[in-house]
């Protein structure tokens, strides 16, 4: 089962020797309003039941992240359910829901992955679990590429709540706040993805 095995943020950090620590990771976030189109598709996701990850994953998660990798379709390509295969002896290998590249326009994956993002049903933790192992996964993933970049971006959601964290020298950074609001949530994309370019 790969990342889905790790439940808890401490587990993750035991067996791979690294720290967690929770911390106020964006000072100011300048709320972008969203298109009329992302508005119009979450508005008709309420025509179908969320009642659980995939199709949250499918018609909240999804529409925002795409919207994300519109804004910055020149610098980055966001990937949906794809493999990142780095140690299946350790839990490292499995499927992530989505994951944003720093290479433009892309067909298939290259690297380097600079941030990821875990749809839950509900139970955050464990999306933030599955979140911090995949960012682990994704820096040794880029390091064996030498594509190696200095910071690692994710986030833990069950499409309401998104919870943020940053992986930066053996250390996960867990945001001590949880964003609801759209407009803010867009903001914080655009924050992050812009660090990198």
């Amino acid at each position: 089962m790969g990342y889905s095995n790790f439940k808890k943020l401490k587990v993750v950090s035991k067996k791979f020797g690294l720290s967690a620590k929770r911390t106020e990771l964006f000072e100011t976030i300048l709320p972008i309003e969203p298109s009329v189109w992302l508005l119009e598709t979450l508005k008709m996701a309420k025509i179908v039941p969320l009642i659980n990850e995939k199709v949250k994953a499918e018609r909240i998660v999804s529409p925002v992240l795409v919207e994300i990798a519109q804004a910055f379709q020149e610098k980055v390509t966001l990937f949906s359910g794809e493999e990142l295969e780095v140690d299946s002896k350790q839990d490292l290998a499995g499927e992530c829901d989505f994951f944003f590249t720093l290479v433009p326009k892309s067909v298939y994956l290259e690297l380097p992955i600079i941030s990821l993002v875990e749809s839950k049903d509900e139970d955050m933790e464990w999306g933030q679990a599955q979140c911090a192992a995949q960012l682990y996964g994704a820096k040794l993933f880029n390091e064996s590429e030498n594509k190696n970049v200095p910071f690692l971006y994710g986030c833990a959601t069950d499409g309401v709540e998104w919870q943020f964290m940053r992986f930066e020298q053996d250390t996960f950074y867990i945001d001590n706040k949880i964003y609801t609001d759209l407009k803010e949530i867009l903001g914080v994309w655009h924050y992050v993805i812009s660090l990198y370019l």
